[in-house]
């Protein structure tokens, strides 16, 4: 997964996609990482520090699960890069068919995310973020309809279904 991930960020569109989503989330990955490095138990990384010394294992573990999200990140990045919002949300919408048999509503699920997807793409960009939790709502009107485009399911979108079951089960076994 590393080697295609970097291989992908070799590309443009898929590189500008990563590293926003990186830096969206470096809080996020700040956090896990200091986490992990106090609260699981191990060795002290620097035994001079005594009760402030971050565990050796705990870092370990820290790393490893930023590295783990930065590689999702990656994935995310590919599939924004090289996929447009409406095939993205009728592929979540197609997706969601089994969670039907737990009363789950693939439908309004599609339409929120649709609309959203489209909010967040035309709404106007403050200078600050706090400029934009001052400013009074739009006017805009919101739109009447939302459609999903169907797409036709081809002989590879089950090759690449089944190439993905069968590396998750290499990889769990």
């Amino acid at each position: 997964m590393a080697v295609a991930t970097a291989t992908a960020f070799l590309f443009s569109p898929v590189r500008a996609q990563g590293l926003r989503l990186v830096r969206r989330t470096r809080w996020l990955l700040a956090i896990l990482l200091l986490m992990y490095a106090y609260v699981t138990p191990g060795p002290a990384l620097w035994p001079g520090l005594g009760w402030a010394s971050p565990s050796s294992t705990g870092m370990q573990q820290g790393v490893l699960r930023a590295v783990r999200l930065v590689l999702l990140l990656g994935g995310l990045a590919v599939l924004l890069a090289y996929t447009s919002r409406p095939r993205l949300v009728y592929g979540l919408y197609t997706l969601a068919k089994p969670l039907g048999w737990i009363g789950f509503d693939r439908r309004a699920f599609a339409v929120r995310l649709g609309l959203t997807l489209d909010y967040v793409e035309h709404a106007p960009r403050p200078a600050r973020w706090l400029d934009a939790l001052r400013a009074p709502p739009a006017d805009d009107p919101a739109p009447a309809t939302y459609a999903l485009a169907c797409e036709r399911w081809q002989t590879r979108d089950s090759a690449v279904i089944l190439a993905g079951v069968l590396l998750v089960g290499i990889v769990l076994a």
